[in-house]
Parts: structure tokens; sequence; C-alpha cells
């Protein structure tokens, strides 16, 4: 039985496609001009690579220019997307890298967690919850109903992902607890947090009625400490955490 049109249609887009990730090992479908290959070979890759080096500007950094496109051949070539999404394209890159990772000795252990990093970045400016311009206060007392940052993201890693860059190249891991946001002004910006304070902003992120002082109560529960204790100790840590702009009065 003859193939159909469409299904002869479906086998030129997939062979088409195939050659445009790895040219180098599938052959371009016939009766196309090679110019017009190329020009569609140049595009394909350029685009891509610009994409991820403009969303992951410290691995860019972290790779010369010839070791930066073989990194990004060997995504074309290897990846299979499971999202159409544009703007998910980022994580099929942390996708790629985890794999890799986890059979390619010679990748740094910590560059899969670097990629996550500045993927969260991006989601996180990306994000469409509304933060308000101003009403980040200075000080913020334990009875105050709060609001936690909508756009927040606490991500725990096992290396100082954060300090990663040419200068920096950690050879031990260290656990590290950060969280991201998005300010007002719409920057995009990061604290560094111990697992105490992760705790607290999730209770918080939990409850819209809840006030500092409940959350308090319930961390200390956990934590089987004395409750006047640790809204003693917290004084300085509501204050910090309103002034950088992760919580505000509700």
């Amino acid at each position: 039985m003859s193939k159909q049109p469409p299904e002869r249609l479906l086998e030129l887009q997939r062979r088409f496609a195939a050659h445009l990730r790895d040219p180098e090992h599938a052959p371009a479908p016939e009766g196309i001009e090679e110019r017009r290959l190329a020009i569609y070979r140049r595009l394909f890759f350029n685009n891509l690579s610009n994409l991820f080096a403009r969303n992951f500007p410290v691995i860019r950094r972290l790779h010369e220019d010839a070791d930066w496109q073989a990194l990004i051949r060997e995504f074309l070539a290897e990846h299979r997307s499971h999202t159409p999404m544009f703007t998910e394209i980022g994580r099929e890159f942390v996708d790629f890298l985890e794999r890799r990772g986890e059979s390619d000795p010679e990748q740094a252990p910590w560059l899969a967690e670097l990629a996550h990093w500045e993927f969260l970045e991006t989601c996180v400016r990306l994000d469409e919850a509304e933060v308000a311009p101003d009403g980040w206060l200075e000080s913020l007392e334990a009875d105050d109903r709060v609001q936690v940052n909508p756009t927040l993201c606490l991500a725990e890693y096992r290396w100082p992902v954060h300090r990663i860059g040419p200068e920096f190249r950690p050879e031990q891991g260290e656990a590290t607890l950060l969280a991201v946001y998005r300010q007002g002004n719409d920057r995009v910006a990061f604290m560094q947090v111990n697992p105490i304070t992760a705790r607290l902003l999730q209770l918080l992120r939990g409850d819209e009625q809840a006030t500092a002082a409940r959350a308090l109560e319930r961390l200390a529960e956990e934590l089987e400490r004395p409750v006047d204790e640790l809204l003693e100790a917290s004084r300085d840590l509501l204050a910090t955490l309103a002034r950088r702009g992760l919580l505000r009065r509700a």
C-alpha cells in the first residue's frame, strides 16, 4: 500500500527536523537546495544558542565558544523536549544537563544545579503574580498579619550555585538554601537563608490569615523550642525579611 501525501509530508518534516538538530549524522531530505538548508541550520542553531546564553549567562561565561557550541549541538542532537512552550525550553536544558551528568564524568558535578538556579531566576522574572511597588516595610512586628511575596521560590542545592562563576568553581559541596523573588521594581533578587527561615516562610505562605507570631508558634512546636525565645530571636529576622521585600503587612 503506497503512502498517502500526508504521510510523505510527515516523513519529510521528520527528516528535515532531524537534519537541523544533527546535520552531521542525519542526512537532509532530497530536493532541498543546500544554500537554503545552510540558512535554516544556521538560524536554528544560533537562535537556540543565543536564547540559552541569555537565560543561562553564568553557564555561558564558564564555556569557551567552541565548548559552548558543542554543548548546544549535543542538546539538539540528544535531547527530546516534552513541551512546545518557548518559555519552558530552559527547563528542558536543565533536564538535559541532569541526565548528562549521570553518564558524563567530565561534566562539573554542580553544572545541573547551576542551570536549575539560573532557570529559577527566569521563572521568577516571568511570574505573572503582581508585586506591590511599595509597602514593603522597614520593620515588621510579630503580631502583624503578613503576606509573603507571591513570586517567592525556595530552592535547596548541594552546591553554592549563587557564587559559581569564572572566578569560582567549587571543588567541594556546600548545602545551600536560597530564596529568589521579584521586587516591586521588577528586579529579581535572592537571599541565602537557613532551614529555620525557609520553614517560617513556608508556614506564612501556607496560611493567608497567619500572623508572624502564629507562624513562629507553629515553628517553635516543630523545633521543640520555647515560643518566647523564638519570638524574641525573630525580631531582627522579620525586619530583614520585610526590608528585603520578602514579607509585608497584609
